[in-house]
């Protein structure tokens, strides 16, 4: 990948969730979502825990109490908006086992063996690299560490599916939810990664759009497309990335029902042990 197209990525993912922290904690789904993840595996008093893309810290506040006073809690994220609102929110508590990072997830930023847990909530569709991210987190697990993470399947979010089969047809990758695409693929991942045991739990949900909004969901290089470097269409002439969006018109009108186009938010949480 071209150092350039690295930056302008990493900048599109700073900027888009600097301009979501002021408003991150009234998002009680992803809220509730970390939490789920979080007390499906709890630390133990005395662990080092890792919060991976903390957030405003929704993890890291509720594995600081746990943990106590012999044991410390890393929070990560390439935000700084994000972190700014979650150490205004540790400045009115009296937590003093937390620190939290600007820091990016896939680089060396720890020494191995230094985390009895590490969580990732709702961030790992963000992920450039998720072999080679996994497996720098698995190094910095301790022995017996455990890995517990959000991820996406293919078929979620009706407007990634959609394109994505358009976009394939015409020879033109569309990465997202790739590495995670199924079940089968999510734990051999992890395998590959050198993990010795994965336990996922499946949390089908989802929602019906209005099918005004679905006829305009197509993707636009101006869109926020994570996971993935240069942008799926950017090399796409417009003439041609307007053929496309006919094709994915007339595929999205057979979705159609008298409620809207269901949209699949079906979320992987994924367990995974050193």
């Amino acid at each position: 990948m071209k150092s350039q197209d690295l930056k302008t990525y990493h900048k599109m993912i700073r900027d888009t969730y600097d301009q979501r922290s002021a408003n991150h904690d009234r998002s009680a789904w992803h809220r509730n979502m970390a939490i789920k993840l979080f007390q499906a595996l709890p630390p133990k008093s005395g662990d080092t825990v890792l919060d991976i893309a903390t957030g405003t810290g929704t993890i890291a506040f509720k594995a600081s109490p746990i943990v106590g006073n012999n044991g410390q809690v890393f929070a990560i994220d390439i935000s700084q908006g994000m972190l700014n609102e979650a150490m205004d929110k540790l400045s009115a508590m009296a937590f003093n086992n937390m620190l939290f990072i600007l820091a990016d997830a896939e680089q060396n930023v720890f020494r191995e063996n230094s985390f009895d847990r590490i969580y990732c909530a709702s961030a790992f569709f963000c992920i450039l690299n998720p072999l080679s991210t996994l497996r720098y987190w698995h190094r910095l697990l301790k022995k017996q560490g455990t890995l517990a993470f959000h991820a996406l399947p293919e078929q979620s979010y009706f407007w990634i599916h959609e394109a994505r089969q358009i976009l394939a047809k015409h020879g033109y990758p569309y990465l997202i939810n790739m590495a995670t695409a199924s079940m089968d693929s999510s734990r051999q991942l992890l395998l590959d990664a050198g993990f010795s045991r994965v336990e996922i739990e499946v949390e089908s949900s989802g929602y019906y759009v209005p099918t005004e909004q679905a006829l305009d969901s197509w993707i636009s290089i101006t869109d926020f497309i994570p996971g993935q470097a240069p942008h799926p269409v950017r090399d796409i002439p417009t003439d041609v990335l307007e053929q496309f969006k006919e094709e994915y018109l007339s595929r999205i009108k057979t979705l159609i029902t008298e409620h809207g186009v269901w949209n699949d938010v079906t979320q992987y949480y994924i367990y995974a042990y050193k």
